[in-house]
């Protein structure tokens, strides 16, 4: 049983975003069409474990973060949250 020691945040995840808008005639494709390029796009990842995480999670990790930094003395061991996660089930 140990606590984990955070000595720095980590840094931040740069991502080149490409928007729909972009694509040439986007616009005219059906919905039916859409769904069948997003599949192929995702399909087409050589290495998905690769990618950045999304950025609602980044943003989560961020908020925990800060949150940790504020009161670091309000950390649980690995054994208290196993037995609140627990209570939670019951």
């Amino acid at each position: 049983m140990g606590f984990l020691q955070l000595r720095e945040k980590p840094p931040p995840i740069r991502v080149l975003i490409m928007r729909a808008v972009e694509i040439p005639h986007f616009e005219q494709l059906s919905d039916l069409q859409r769904v069948a390029l997003a599949e192929d796009i995702l399909s087409s990842l050589q290495d998905a474990d690769s990618l950045p995480s999304p950025i609602s999670h980044r943003l989560e990790l961020d908020r925990r973060w800060t949150a940790y930094q504020a009161n670091p003395g309000r950390v649980l061991s690995k054994r208290q949250f196993r037995a609140r996660v627990a209570s939670l089930k019951r």
